[in-house]
């Protein structure tokens, strides 16, 4: 019996985002929680961000579905309502000053586990391959090293906040090399879709990337990844600030 690699990258690209939105919903809840909310006021709160997420989820949809974000001929207007929205939110949240206090209560060590679900994402991409949906080069045997980012997550999770352990310079190194990955294997995609910009014209291209389901990886996937990162890096810059301003108050104090 032939294995239909096509079917099973799409049944895991439906199922990928909203296993990554309960985990991000559950671990808002928590956050919420240590920042000194009740508990009825935090899962109000909570509530608010999983309905947000689940409708950013169904226009993705909808934008996939009624085939604007397939309408090449209007590239790269098609890929703007789908890719500029998230990337915005996620600069907002992580630099607006009513999210700091937020951010900061952020658990360091849980934002490395969850980069895990990239690990999933390289083997769906794989299975798109196999199904010839997708190029090798978007792949883990071609040019795509993102698996590393989501194999590493766990063990800098340990590494660096495990126990007692805190090692947040070791930690930036594991999030400047994410982004890194993150951004090789974006533009990779993008340079690989029939776009005035396109530079990989072999068959087959990107084109699957904005078919459903597997639109969820441009439009919510990738920005949880980089949200992952922006966030880590902004929660240590506040604990590096915080760490200054206390020392200083320490100095003022002993003079």
């Amino acid at each position: 019996m032939k294995t239909d690699f096509l079917f099973l990258a799409q049944g895991g690209f439906a199922a990928l985002p909203l296993v990554c939105l309960v985990l991000v919903v559950a671990g808002a809840y928590r956050t919420f929680l240590s920042l000194g909310l009740g508990p009825a006021v935090a899962a109000r709160k909570t509530i608010i961000i999983g309905a947000l997420l689940l409708g950013w989820l169904a226009f993705a949809s909808a934008l996939s579905l009624s085939g604007f974000m397939g309408n090449f001929a209007l590239a790269p207007l098609n890929m703007v309502p789908a890719l500029l929205p998230p990337l915005a939110a996620v600069l907002v949240l992580t630099f607006h000053p009513r999210t700091q206090g937020f951010i900061r209560h952020l658990p360091a060590r849980g934002l490395l586990y969850l980069q895990a679900f990239r690990v999933p994402v390289e083997v769906f991409l794989w299975w798109l391959f196999l199904a010839n949906a997708l190029p090798e080069r978007m792949t883990f045997e071609g040019r795509n090293w993102d698996v590393l980012s989501g194999l590493a997550g766990p063990l800098f999770a340990v590494l660096c906040y495990g126990g007692t352990r805190y090692r947040p310079r070791l930690a930036l190194l594991y999030h400047l090399a994410g982004l890194g990955l993150l951004l090789h294997i974006v533009l990779t995609g993008v340079l690989s879709l029939p776009t005035p910009f396109q530079v990989y014209k072999q068959a087959p291209g990107a084109e699957v990337m904005v078919s459903f389901p597997v639109m969820f990886l441009p439009t919510f996937l990738v920005p949880l990844a980089y949200a992952l990162h922006f966030f880590s890096l902004r929660k240590a810059a506040l604990e590096k600030r915080e760490v200054a301003a206390n020392h200083q108050q320490l100095a003022v104090t002993a003079s």
